[in-house]
């Protein structure tokens, strides 16, 4: 029998740039960056802990993502400066360290061991589409390699080993091979780093990068809307759902849609599914750059809200922004 050689090849949204991360050294050049150009030969001098050739090592992978480049008009040729690229990538590992501090062991330092196996973890979860599968509910490994044909067996058992190591699924003690998987509120709250990198790549990385897909729409949302809390009276159910086709949505039915139906209850998200049906009663509908714009920001102005109750997915899309970054 042949052995099975399925591989994951394809980055997925927010994956490059959240992997940068990984090494935490990046962000600290960054930083040093943000407050003026630098020569690579005077980093030494504010980033003492790591050795000038990895210092260079760094700068290099930088520049060439972008985050970095020659100071024009420098005295200095080899000075760098920030870009508009990199000051976000900035704001991104800002997110991903915030995302680091509610470990659910106790928050995880950025420059440790813990924090680079959890930021690959992650991403390489995203990527495979494993995160996004267990968005939806509990699996097995069993039915996830069913469900996931494009990663062998023992290469999707690896990965459940690292998530689970790093508290991002869970899985009762003593499991059998048919007991599933679940995900952790702490993954969850994941999609805020993801979605900061997300929209990075789309600002500045647009043609390196991989674009929003449906299935990470979904995943997004069946991730993070249980974790909106709206007042007790609240209820109804309303569709929240995205344009992942051209770049310039016509607003037709012919438009592809991805996204979920959510039922609220005495102010609790108490179902979400996969489903966004042909004639919602009650809707949000926007590209994946204007929902990352909503979540991140709070800026819902290029979201169309509309049926019998409007408030509501306006609420939930309101409570997205407070349950991860803070609005």
């Amino acid at each position: 029998m042949c052995a099975d050689t399925r591989e994951v090849e394809v980055a997925g949204a927010g994956s490059s740039v959240l992997a940068l991360f990984a090494n935490s050294l990046n962000a600290e050049v960054l930083r040093v960056h943000a407050e003026a150009p630098q020569r690579v030969s005077k980093l030494h001098g504010r980033i003492g802990w790591a050795a000038e050739t990895t210092l260079r090592a760094a700068v290099a992978t930088l520049v060439e993502a972008g985050a970095l480049a020659n100071a024009e008009g420098s005295f200095y040729a080899v000075e760098h400066r920030l870009t508009p690229a990199g000051e976000e990538m900035l704001f991104v590992a800002e997110v991903l360290e915030a995302w680091l501090a509610k470990a659910p062991g106790g928050p995880i330092a950025p420059n440790s061991k813990a924090a680079r196996s959890a930021v690959k973890s992650l991403t390489e979860g995203w990527n495979s589409t494993l995160v996004p599968t267990l968005a939806s509910r509990p699996h097995s490994l069993r039915e996830l390699d069913d469900l996931i044909p494009e990663v062998d067996s023992p290469a999707l058992a690896r990965q459940l080993t690292k998530m689970r190591s790093s508290r991002q699924i869970d899985r009762p003690r003593g499991a059998g091979s048919t007991t599933p998987y679940e995900v952790t509120e702490w993954l969850r709250r994941a999609i805020a780093p993801l979605a900061a990198a997300a929209r990075c790549e789309r600002r500045h990385l647009r043609a390196e990068t991989a674009p929003i897909n449906g299935v990470e729409v979904e995943g997004a949302f069946l991730l993070t809307l249980p974790l909106v809390t709206l007042p007790a009276t609240a209820g109804g159910s309303c569709v929240l759902a995205a344009h992942t086709g051209a770049a310039e949505p016509s607003g037709s039915r012919q438009d592809p849609l991805a996204g979920v139906t959510a039922r609220v209850e005495r102010g609790r998200v108490a179902a979400c599914a996969s489903d966004v049906g042909e004639q919602p009663e009650t809707w949000a509908l926007g590209t994946p750059e204007a929902w990352l714009e909503a979540v991140i920001d709070g800026n819902r102005e290029t979201l169309r809200f509309g049926g019998a109750m409007p408030q509501l997915p306006l609420a939930l899309a309101k409570g997205l922004h407070r349950e991860l970054f803070g609005g």
